[in-house]
């Protein structure tokens, strides 16, 4: 009887050069990807290595004997070292075509020209190549790197291009023009020195297994050890392992639920490149779905366990349409609501939450996106962390899947907003907001109501910012020196009632001049800029445009136009979060006069 798996100490030439050196990468595989990082810490460590240690190890592959008949091992793990590899030897044979002629013939160690072009083809009438990749990006392949002499035309890809997960042939592209520069850099002499010591003192592990499913088994089984494995690259080889389990005796049946599942899978690899999620922080979000609870152990063993009883087909197949819902429902939405939910800092929840009650065909999405974004705006202004809103999260989860009513659903968010946390996020809000980080998304969401179509603002878009209307070093600008007579301004002018939207060219502009001036940055009339005839693109900031203009509160930014503001602050924030600020809505700024009968009346 056979072993079922056999495990090999083998040196790179025996790798890529023995009778039996023929290797594919199998459909389940995920495209090669190798970066910059992975190829420089693999160049360095070689290199290092050459020069203090007489021999290297590079880690382990692991082969199968497909399931048709073929003298090619399918890799089920190391296809990325082994196509960097290879990519390596085609720029080697290309670039130095007389590789160590210099070196005698008796020195049986020398690499030559003929050995590397030996490691890319079987030396026979077929010409087989060594390594078959992928067959949707053998064309690619074949064309880029391993016809000759094209290793060597290409440079560097756009790091927009090289993002791009499914279309490895920018990676094939950059790894040839890695090791160009680097083989170009040490130079002919030095190349062939490398080459025999990549060859003949460079050890691998290859570990040949008699089917696919064990060598999917041991796959697991080392990444459990530590090595250096995405979940979504276990996942993905613990279903194909139940179907070669389900179907092993009936090779036309598990081909056909194998090119299914691929399918599926290549369908969920482009909803995350269109969503510009990973496919493991996808998972994350449907493990919520499944668990309904805070998981226990890691991603993929809990998901483990969940499709232990699970058909791996029906698995992919929902989990494919669970965030298609994602796609549609949330990415692709322009519902201002979402945008808002956007700024989050427990993105994973909301999703998951939102994207549940799409899968599930909730019946009242609408409020019930409503009432999570009040729940999470004020846990948030409230200064509440992760730990408080989780467990409320994964109850939510679960009466979606319940289907339970939309007025139980909010009751029980009702509960969790304690007298506490609204007294908490009503101070806040009465204060230094300019400083929080809610403050700017609480700007974008008042502004998302104020307009019709608005697009989604970017937190991290630097062409908008913050805007003080009455600056904050005032007191030292002339023009504002009316502004120091104002009692307890230092108490109000980092609040909402001094704030608004402004695009970081206007905010430039206006800088600390006379409100008057201000205004001519703010309706576009333009300062420095005379190109600049815009207004402003927020109604919050044209709104002050439109008091000025209309000759309100005397064309000055003064006592009366902050308590205003406050007031108009305090009215839009009340109506998006369902909030009572009538407590320090009725505040006011007390102007000169005011200030003295108080301090009149305080001394009597």
């Amino acid at each position: 009887m056979d072993d079922i798996f056999k495990p090999q100490s083998l040196s790179i030439k025996a790798l890529l050069g023995n009778t039996d050196a023929l290797y594919q990468i199998p459909h389940y595989q995920r495209p090669y990807s190798w970066g910059d990082d992975q190829l420089s810490k693999l160049w360095d460590d070689l290199r290092e290595a050459q020069d203090v240690e007489p021999n290297y190890f590079l880690g382990s592959i692991i082969t199968a004997k497909p399931e048709e008949a073929s003298s090619y091992l399918d890799i089920v793990d190391g296809q990325q070292r082994l196509t960097t590899l290879f990519i390596l030897m085609c720029v080697c044979r290309d670039l130095y075509p007389d590789l160590n002629d210099h070196l005698p013939a008796e020195n049986f160690d020398a690499v030559s020209a003929f050995t590397v072009k030996s490691s890319i083809k079987l030396d026979d009438r077929l010409e087989r190549l060594r390594l078959r990749t992928h067959a949707n990006h053998a064309s690619d392949f074949q064309d880029l790197v391993i016809r000759n002499g094209n290793a060597i035309t290409h440079k560097k890809p756009f790091q927009k291009d090289l993002k791009k997960e499914q279309e490895p042939k920018f990676k094939f592209k950059n790894t040839a023009a890695f090791f160009k520069e680097k083989l170009v850099e040490i130079g002919k002499e030095q190349a062939g020195a490398f080459m025999n010591y990549l060859f003949n003192n460079v050890k691998i592990i290859r570990i040949d297994c008699n089917t696919v499913g064990f060598a999917i088994k041991l796959f697991q089984v080392l990444n459990d050890r530590g090595l250096d494995l995405s979940n979504s690259d276990l996942i993905k080889s613990l279903l194909i392992g139940k179907i070669q389990q389900m179907y092993g005796e009936d090779g036309e049946l598990r081909k056909h639920y194998e090119d299914q599942f691929m399918a599926d899978w290549k369908r969920c690899e482009d909803i995350a490149t269109d969503t510009n999620e990973t496919m493991n922080d996808l998972f994350v979000m449907y493990e919520y779905y499944k668990l309904g609870k805070n998981p226990e152990k890691s991603l993929y063993d809990e998901l483990k366990q969940v499709f232990s009883k699970e058909d791996p087909n029906a698995v992919i197949s929902e989990f494919k349409n669970f965030i298609s819902h994602y796609k549609s429902g949330i990415y692709d939405s322009t519902d201002t609501i979402i945008y808002s939910l956007y700024y989050i800092r427990w993105s994973v929840y909301w999703r998951t939450l939102l994207t549940t009650a799409q899968h599930v065909n909730y019946a009242n999405t609408e409020k019930f996106v409503r009432l999570l974004r009040r729940y999470y705006y004020l846990a948030w202004i409230a200064g509440y962390t992760l730990s408080k809103v989780k467990q409320t999260s994964f109850n939510l989860i679960g009466y979606l899947k319940e289907k339970r009513d939309i007025s139980f659903i909010e009751n029980e968010i009702n509960k969790q907003l304690t007298e506490e946390l609204i007294n908490r996020a009503v101070d806040a809000l009465d204060s230094d907001i300019y400083f929080e980080p809610w403050c700017k998304p609480l700007l974008f969401m008042i502004e998302y109501e104020l307009q019709d179509n608005p697009p989604y603002f970017e937190m991290g878009d630097r062409s908008i910012q913050t805007e003080h209307i009455l600056p904050q070093s005032f007191d030292s600008i002339a023009e504002w020196a009316h502004a120091k007579g104002i009692p307890y301004l230092d108490e109000w002018i980092h609040s909402g009632a001094n704030l608004t939207l402004l695009s970081g060219a206007k905010n430039i502009a206006a800088r600390n001049y006379a409100f008057p001036e201000k205004i001519k940055s703010y309706d576009g009339t333009g300062l420095e800029n005379p190109k600049d005839g815009k207004i402003t693109s927020f109604q919050q900031t044209q709104l002050i445009v439109n008091n000025y203009n209309s000759g309100k509160y005397n064309k000055e930014w003064s006592v009366d136009a902050l308590n205003g503001r406050w007031t108009w602050f305090c009215t839009r924030v009340e109506k998006l979060l369902d909030l009572d600020l009538t407590n320090i809505k009725n505040k006011r700024i007390p102007d000169a006069a005011e200030h003295h009968q108080l301090l009149v009346a305080d001394k009597e």
